[in-house]
């Protein structure tokens, strides 16, 4: 191996494990370790008691619509409408409603049959709903969303004691399946990367990120940003709220929980097109941040390849040289400080380790990704959701 090859990977190499190392903890805030929203049990003298209108948008959500609709109505927080909104659906979604309204007094059913130019859609059938609410506090999930039976009691009430303007929760997966394992987690860190839940809640930083299943509003808050018509054309419009939020100096705060959760990934592709519309529309369509992006991947697949490439040449030759041996050690380093706290994550949340052996694949999809969302950028080409295109 030339010299100068076998120098620039060795000073690669080093530099990755030395800044891997430098954002393990971070990363692992990230990930889950400090991410993690505890929310009190609420106790009869602090329980919120206020209106509570919780806004549920669906588009062709048959399949969803009604296990979500009666989480939600078999909650203890008993001062609550809930505000189904159809989005010009082609199946079963828009009957569904209609019997969910005739089956209890306290949901509400709107049909919008046309987009109205400049909106997106879910955008839209939200800004629709808070508009047919009278509750002071507002609600926006997702119609695929289950809600534990007590979270709303103690979502009100962490919500009323912190004086915030706006709450947003991270749900978990009602089944942690191959995909939300071994790839999703570092997708996720794609976007922690940039927007730490730390600095996201902290007053001081512009960081600003939060989950559409799970968006809760004082009225007054909502207006005073102006509501879902200022962010019509947003395609991440949970991440744009929460930047307005925090622009005008509101109090916003965002954690995971489990007392929400959301369906699985149906397939890869499913996957895959979730992450890129979160990534093109999460780094604020700035070139320097999709560069970055792309950079915070393509480096960790070069110690994977060369692990593979060493391997093989010690199967069929029998052995490598001492510039080779140097560098097929340091890569399987580098795989380490990568594979440890991915593997410390998964103990704590999943309790298996064997997913660590996967990363290889998590890494990889998110370089497609980024590399998708690079070029998508530098062709201004747009990313199509739903039936639309935005750019």
């Amino acid at each position: 191996m030339p010299i100068w090859l076998f120098i620039t990977i060795a000073i690669l190499l080093t530099t990755m494990i030395l800044e891997i190392a430098r954002l393990i903890p971070v990363l692992l805030r990230g990930l889950k370790l400090e991410s993690d929203l505890d929310l009190p049990q609420a106790s009869s003298s602090c329980q919120a008691t206020g209106r509570l209108s919780i806004i549920v948008p669906a588009k062709d959500e048959e399949t969803n619509i009604k296990a979500s609709v009666e989480s939600i109505l078999a909650s203890s927080y008993d001062n609550l409408e809930i505000i189904l909104v159809d989005d010009r659906s082609h199946d079963e979604t828009w009957r569904l409603m209609e019997h969910l309204q005739q089956s209890d007094h306290r949901v509400k059913s709107v049909q919008i049959e046309k987009l109205p130019a400049g909106w997106t859609g879910k955008t839209h059938a939200m800004y629709v709903g808070a508009g047919a609410a009278s509750g002071d506090i507002l609600l926006f999930t997702d119609a695929d969303a289950l809600f534990s039976k007590d979270l709303l009691v103690r979502a009100m009430s962490f919500f009323m004691s912190s004086q915030l303007d706006m709450l947003s929760l991270i749900p978990g997966f009602k089944q942690w399946g191959f995909l939300e394992k071994a790839i999703y987690p570092h997708l996720a860190l794609g976007i922690s990367f940039f927007y730490p839940i730390t600095s996201v809640n902290d007053p001081l930083s512009d960081a600003a990120v939060s989950s559409g299943c799970f968006i809760m509003m004082s009225r007054k808050s909502y207006n005073e940003v102006g509501g879902w018509r200022s962010l019509k054309d947003r395609i991440t419009e949970d991440i744009a709220m929460s930047r307005s939020v925090k622009a005008l100096g509101l109090k916003l705060h965002v954690g995971r929980s489990d007392l929400v959760q959301t369906k699985p990934f149906d397939s890869l592709s499913e996957l895959v097109r979730f992450w890129r519309r979160t990534f093109c529309g999460g780094l604020e369509n700035s070139p320097i941040k999709v560069i970055r992006l792309w950079l915070n991947y393509a480096p960790l697949l070069i110690p994977f390849g060369l692990v593979v490439y060493f391997a093989a040449k010690m199967a069929t030759n029998g052995n490598i040289a001492l510039d080779e041996s140097i560098l097929f050690v340091m890569s399987i380093m580098t795989i380490l400080t990568i594979e440890i706290p991915f593997g410390i994550f998964l103990k704590h949340y999943h309790g298996r380790w064997l997913y660590t052996l996967l990363s290889p694949l998590g890494v990889f999809t998110g370089f497609w990704i980024a590399t998708w969302v690079l070029f998508t950028k530098m062709l201004d080409i747009g990313i199509e959701w739903r039936g639309s295109v935005y750019k």
